[in-house]
C-alpha cells in the first residue's frame, strides 16, 4: 500500500515538473517571437505616388572587341534591350557571348536630361509599368532592378512579342522617402512599400534581419563606389575564376537578393566599415577587369542596424509572384566552362550531323528601317567607263535572294529583297543591328500598312546595311522608313567538339540546315564554288567581323572566266581559301572560310559579289564538298 502511494506521488510530482517546464518554454517562446518577427511599421501612407515617362531602351552589345582581364578579345552582348530569354530565377551563369547581361526589359528616360533622369530616380522595384503607345498599349509588367542607366522591367513573354523599341512607358512611381518605424538610419532606395512588406524581415536584437541567397564581402564588390544611391548597381567581380566557386557565385540567379558586407548604399556608394547593403541580382556576370554580376542596392545601412539570414528561396520573383525560371546551372562556370564531349569518332568511314550550344544563346530584339536608295550620277569603272550603279538600299522589287548576282542592268553592288538600317547609333555599323542580327533569324515589320508581315533576315552589306527578305504580298505594302524588328539569335554560337571553328553572323537553326557533317576531326561543308584568297577585295582587314561583309573583286575579265563567277547567286555558299576571319578578315595559308553571298557584280576596281562569313579555321579542320545546291535561300525555305 506503501509502495502504492509513493509512486502516485512521484507522478503528481513528474506531472507538476513537466507543466511547470512547459509553461516556462510557453513564455519564452513568446518572448523570442517579440523578439525576432515583429510587424514592420512604415511610413507608407506618406509617400508620394508620381508617374513618370520613359520608352523601350535598344540593346548595347560591345561595338568592337572588348579585351578581358586575362588579355583576350572578346565580342561582348546581353546589356539593355528586350530580352526574349531570359527571366527571373534563371542562372546569371552559362549563357554565350554575353558580359553583364540584363534580364527582363531595359528601359530609359525621355526628353531634356532632368526628364531622363526623374525615370532613374523614381520608380521602385515593385511599381506598376503601364505600357502607353505601340502594339503593347495598354499591358502592364512591374519594375525589377536598375542597372547604370536603366530601369529594368518584368513583361510577361506574350506581352513582350508585342513590344518594339520606343515603345513608351508610364509608372506610378511609390517608394521614394520609405522609412521603417525606429530604424531611422536604415535607407532604402529604389523598393517599393508592397515588396519590402513581403520580405520576411525580422527584428532580432535590434537588427533588421533580412533573407538573402548569398553573404558578399567587400573584397570582391567592384564597380559601382563613388557613384549616388538613387539607382544604378553594384558588380560583384567575377574577373578573378577562383572567387566564383569560393563565394558560391555560380549558384546565383537572376532576382536573388544578396549582401554586401562592409558596403554602404545611403548618401552614396562605397566602403564603410560595418556597414551592410542589401540588393537583388539584376545582371550576369563579366569577364571585364573590375566588373560582374549587377546588383541594384535596396536597404543600407552604416550603423550595423542591418543583418541576414541565409534563405536560398530569397528571390524577387517569389515576392512579386512571378513564376520563376526553372532552368538550372548546368552550363558550369562562366570563368571555366565545363567542357563538353567532342563528337564521337567511330573510324574514317564515321559521318554525322553537328551539335551546338544553341541552348545557351540569347534572343534579343534589334530594329531597323527600310533605307530610301541614295542620288547617284555615274562613275568611273575600274577600265574607266562610266556606270550608274544602282541597285542599293530601298525595296527591290526585281531581284529576290536566291537570283543571279551578275547582269542586272546599269546596277552594281545590287542587293536583294529589302534593306534596313538602324538609326539607335550614328554609324550604322555600330547599331545593335548590324552586330546582332543573323542569317536566318525572324523579322517582322512593326509600322505601316505591312505592319504584322513577317521574313526572314538573310545578311549584311557594310554599303547600305541589312538585307531582310520578305514575301511579295509584303513588299507590296511596305514603304521608306517603315520599321522592322529582327529577333536576333546566334553571337556566340559555337559547333561542340569543333570550339575552335569560328561561327559568325548565323542562326542555329539555319546553320543546322546546311547539311555539314563531321567527319573525324573534320566539318564537310557544301558550298557552291571555291575562290581563292587573293581575289578578295574591298573589307579585307580591320577588326571585326560581324558588322561587314567583304567582296570577291570582278574587275579582272580573266578571273571571273576562270573560277566562273557569273554563275555566283545571291545566297550562294562560297569557300575562300587561305583566309582566317576570326578577329578581322585576312590571309592565313591553308586556311578556309566558308561565306554566304549577299550582292551582286560590280565594275569598281577592288569590289565585286559580298560575301558574310559564316564558317572560317585553321588548316585541316574545314573539308569542302561542290554541290550546285548549297545555296541560303534553297535552305531556308525561300525559294
Amino acid at each position: 500500500m506503501k509502495a502504492h502511494e509513493n509512486r502516485t506521488a512521484l507522478k503528481v510530482f513528474f506531472t507538476l515538473i513537466c507543466f511547470t517546464i512547459g509553461l516556462v518554454l510557453t513564455q519564452f517562446s513568446g518572448i523570442a517571437a517579440q523578439t525576432s518577427q515583429t510587424i514592420l511599421q512604415t511610413n507608407k501612407d506618406k509617400l508620394v505616388v508620381t508617374a513618370v515617362k520613359g520608352q523601350i531602351a535598344h540593346p548595347q552589345p560591345s561595338r568592337y572587341y572588348l579585351t578581358t582581364w586575362d588579355g583576350r578579345p572578346k565580342m561582348a552582348i546581353g546589356v539593355a534591350g528586350i530580352n526574349y530569354t531570359l527571366s527571373l530565377g534563371d542562372p546569371v551563369f552559362g549563357w554565350a557571348a554575353t558580359d553583364q547581361v540584363t534580364v527582363g526589359v531595359a528601359t530609359e528616360g525621355t526628353g531634356d536630361e532632368r526628364f531622363r533622369q526623374a525615370w532613374l530616380v523614381y520608380p521602385a522595384i515593385g511599381n506598376e509599368v503601364k505600357v502607353i503607345s505601340g502594339s503593347a498599349r495598354g499591358s502592364k509588367g512591374v519594375v525589377i532592378g536598375k542597372f547604370g542607366s536603366y530601369v529594368l522591367v518584368h513583361f510577361d513573354s506574350e506581352v513582350k512579342e508585342k513590344l518594339a523599341y520606343g515603345d513608351e512607358l508610364q509608372v506610378k512611381a511609390e517608394g521614394i522617402g520609405l522609412e521603417i518605424e525606429g530604424f531611422p538610419d536604415v535607407f532604402i532606395h529604389s523598393l517599393s512599400p508592397s515588396v519590402l512588406e513581403k520580405m520576411e524581415i525580422r527584428i532580432r536584437d535590434g537588427k533588421l534581419e533580412i533573407p538573402v541567397v548569398k553573404k558578399i564581402p567587400a573584397e570582391i564588390v567592384g564597380s559601382g563606389p563613388g557613384s549616388g544611391s538613387l539607382f544604378g548597381h553594384f558588380s560583384i567581380q567575377t574577373c578573378y575564376p577562383p572567387d566564383i566557386k569560393k563565394y558560391g557565385l555560380d549558384e546565383l540567379r537572376f532576382g536573388d537578393l544578396v549582401f554586401l558586407e562592409d558596403i554602404q548604399g545611403d548618401y552614396g556608394k562605397g566602403y564603410y566599415r560595418g556597414a551592410g547593403t542589401v540588393g537583388v541580382v539584376v545582371s550576369g556576370p563579366s569577364d571585364i577587369s573590375g566588373l560582374g554580376i549587377g546588383v541594384t542596392p535596396l536597404l543600407s545601412c552604416r550603423s550595423g542596424k542591418l543583418a541576414f539570414r541565409l534563405d536560398s528561396e530569397a528571390n524577387l520573383g517569389k515576392l512579386l509572384g512571378l513564376p520563376l525560371s526553372t532552368r538550372k546551372n548546368i552550363f558550369g562556370s562562366f570563368a571555366a566552362p565545363k567542357q563538353k564531349p567532342s563528337p564521337a569518332k567511330k573510324g574514317p568511314g564515321y559521318s554525322g550531323p553537328i551539335r551546338t550550344n544553341k541552348e545557351e544563346l540569347l534572343t534579343i530584339a534589334v530594329e531597323g528601317v527600310v533605307q530610301p536608295p541614295s542620288g547617284l550620277n555615274y562613275s568611273p569603272g575600274y577600265d574607266g567607263k562610266p556606270k550608274l550603279g544602282i541597285g542599293m538600299a530601298s525595296i527591290n522589287y526585281s531581284v529576290s535572294y536566291g537570283d543571279s548576282t551578275y547582269g542586272w542592268a546599269e546596277a552594281d553592288h545590287v542587293e536583294p529583297d529589302v534593306t534596313i538600317q538602324g538609326r539607335d547609333r550614328q554609324s550604322p555599323m555600330e547599331t545593335a543591328l548590324s552586330i546582332l542580327a543573323c542569317i536566318g533569324n525572324e523579322a517582322v515589320v512593326v509600322s505601316g500598312e505591312a505592319r504584322g508581315g513577317r521574313g526572314v533576315y538573310i545578311g549584311r552589306h557594310a554599303g547600305s546595311d541589312d538585307k531582310v527578305w520578305f514575301p511579295a504580298e509584303v513588299k507590296e505594302k511596305l514603304a521608306i522608313n517603315d520599321r522592322v524588328l529582327v529577333k536576333a539569335r546566334g553571337v556566340g554560337l559555337k559547333i561542340l567538339g569543333f570550339e575552335d571553328v569560328r561561327v559568325n553572323k548565323i542562326s542555329p537553326e539555319a546553320l543546322e540546315k546546311i547539311g555539314i557533317v563531321v567527319e573525324g576531326n573534320q566539318l564537310v561543308v557544301p558550298v557552291v564554288a571555291e575562290v581563292p584568297g587573293y581575289l578578295m577585295g574591298s573589307g579585307i582587314g580591320g577588326q571585326g567581323i560581324e558588322a561587314i561583309d567583304y567582296d570577291i573583286q570582278t574587275t579582272c575579265p580573266e578571273a571571273v572566266e576562270k573560277f566562273n563567277l557569273k554563275k555566283l547567286r545571291l545566297g550562294d555558299l562560297v569557300a575562300i581559301r587561305d583566309h582566317y576571319d576570326y578577329y578581322g578578315r585576312g590571309r592565313y595559308e591553308g586556311a578556309i572560310t566558308i561565306g554566304v553571298v549577299i550582292h551582286g557584280f560590280s565594275d569598281y576596281a577592288g569590289h565585286g559579289p559580298g560575301v558574310n562569313p559564316i564558317l572560317s579555321a585553321l588548316p585541316g579542320r574545314i573539308k569542302i564538298k561542290i554541290d550546285p545546291q548549297a545555296n541560303m535561300a534553297r535552305i531556308l525555305g525561300i525559294k
